[in-house]
């Protein structure tokens, strides 16, 4: 059998430390190296470094038109930067929110004892849904200490104008932590559970918590799904197939109703892509990684001389109709996964190209696009192009 076409590393940076599975974000030609103590912009082909900018506890990243978004975890209360996309410069932070002027302009403050700031969490994420960016404040309730220790405070979502940054609306949730959030459709969708048990990763995982669905243009509440917590992806905004893993089943579910379209038995915990590829799902078990019809649940194909590789979010890494795991030189058997990187056709699961890499044992986090992949690891970045078109 003839050998693939053999990819080619682009370039290698030496980096430091960066965040595990997070520490990359791939946007337009820019790449985002995110540390515990700076954030860098590269050009994501040639290693040009844009701008640094220095600040520490930074946890997460993402880009709009021409701002850069950052979660910051301060000492208090989690805080979100707005920098330039070209400069690195702090443009913005999050006003606090016991004093946002939208807040007291139109919600009347809530009938606690304690001080506004007690009411604020130690936990922070956001999601950009269009033009408005979404901001969430909360406890965490995934333990019973951490049950004890959040006093009841109430999960917080503060809507942004993306582009001017102005502030929009405000919403006061329940007395839980925000466990999964979504965005589709002009709503967001947010996931909120108070069980002491916390992130489980089995068949009751989030079964009786709800989902509430915000309209992004003003935070209403639209719907509320009871049981809806377990697919935050599912809400009226949504349409197509999303999948969903426990230790025990695959599901693709119908993101329009909520509805599960199929099952797929696993006996072991499993690593999926969300949404379908090229019409596949893909998943990871004991058995190896292989291909579901996102229609039908149809077995497609299967490869267990590889293993996986994952994104920020944690999902299988996929860009460009190819899923990427590292496994054994081509035409080998050796039957266990070695160090070259090898693109996966989503469609037959076979190697469409590969290239050695010896970061690929111990890969911390990786980010993929059509035209690159980067892996992080040893305090490393490799930048791995596909082959050169004749």
């Amino acid at each position: 059998m003839k050998a693939p076409p053999q990819g080619r590393v682009l370039w290698r940076r030496d980096v430091g430390e960066l965040r595990s599975g997070g520490g990359l974000r791939r946007r337009g030609d820019d790449l985002y190296l995110l540390g515990p103590a700076s954030l860098t912009c590269l050009e994501a082909r040639s290693n040009t470094e844009r701008w640094v900018y220095s600040a520490d506890q930074l946890q997460d990243v993402d880009r709009h038109h021409d701002t850069v978004y950052v979660l910051r975890d301060s000492l208090f209360e989690p805080e979100l930067y707005a920098l330039g996309a070209t400069t690195g410069r702090k443009v913005w932070t999050s006003p606090h929110p016991p004093h946002n002027p939208v807040r007291r302009a139109t919600t009347p403050r809530p009938a606690f004892n304690a001080g506004a700031d007690a009411l604020e969490g130690s936990e922070g994420t956001f999601v950009l849904a269009g033009d408005v960016l979404c901001f969430l404040t909360y406890a965490p309730y995934d333990s019973l200490e951490a049950r004890r220790g959040a006093w009841g405070r109430h999960w917080r979502a503060y809507g942004y104008d993306a582009r001017t940054r102005e502030a929009l609306w405000y919403h006061e949730g329940t007395a839980a932590g925000v466990i999964g959030v979504d965005q589709a459709g002009g709503r967001i969708a947010v996931a909120a559970s108070a069980d002491p048990e916390g992130v489980r990763s089995d068949d009751h995982y989030a079964r009786r918590d709800p989902l509430v669905v915000l309209r992004a243009k003003d935070g209403k509440v639209e719907r509320t799904v009871r049981g809806g917590a377990r697919y935050p992806r599912a809400h009226p905004g949504a349409r197509g197939t999303a999948c969903y893993a426990s230790r025990t089943a695959i599901r693709a579910v119908d993101l329009a109703t909520g509805r599960v379209r199929w099952t797929r038995r696993t006996d072991s915990a499993t690593t999926v892509t969300p949404l379908p590829t090229r019409g596949m799902l893909l998943a990871t078990t004991s058995e190896g990684l292989g291909a579901y019809a996102a229609s039908s649940g149809r077995p497609r194909w299967r490869r267990d001389d590889v293993r996986e590789l994952t994104g920020a979010d944690g999902s299988l890494l996929t860009a460009g109709g190819h899923v990427y795991v590292s496994g054994p030189e081509p035409g080998t058997s050796s039957g266990e996964p070695g160090p070259w990187l090898h693109a996966l056709d989503v469609r037959t699961g076979r190697t469409a190209w590969a290239v050695p890499s010896d970061t690929l044992t111990s890969v911390q986090a990786a980010t993929a696009a059509a035209d690159v992949v980067h892996l992080y690891a040893e305090q490393t970045v490799v930048a791995i192009a596909p082959p050169e078109r004749a």
